[in-house]
């Protein structure tokens, strides 16, 4: 497993057996796994729009996205509520359909757990 953020620490302390990479993927510098594929990539919480096509090219051929983040809504319930940092209204699904990923799942809406939020969630395979 690998985990990529640019606060490192949470993650050392809970998955202890990952590979941790401390990077900002905002900052301009070269995608920082550059020549890597995965079998899978999960997203949560994250919300940076120029690096939507790199993921899927860092994806094996049927490589499973699992992405999940805050969408329009959510400004009810605090932060996020930049309109930046949150999804539009089918933004997920039109992004899966630009990159030609099968969608498995989708849920666009509101969320009780682990706090209340707006949410849109998506799984789906890259082209085989």
């Amino acid at each position: 497993m690998l985990a990529v953020d640019r606060d490192t620490a949470a993650l050392h302390a809970g998955h202890p057996t990952a590979e941790i990479l401390e990077a900002d993927l905002e900052d301009g510098t070269p995608w920082p796994i550059a020549g890597r594929l995965f079998a899978g990539i999960v997203v949560t919480n994250y919300l940076h729009r120029p690096l939507l096509p790199q993921l899927v090219q860092s994806l094996l051929p049927g490589g499973l996205l699992i992405y999940e983040t805050f969408a329009i809504g959510n400004e009810r319930f605090g932060r996020p509520s930049n309109p930046a940092f949150l999804l539009a209204p089918g933004e997920l699904l039109a992004f899966a359909e630009e990159f030609d990923l099968t969608v498995l799942g989708y849920f666009s809406g509101e969320i009780g757990q682990p706090k209340p939020a707006v949410v849109q969630r998506l799984a789906a395979l890259a082209p085989a």
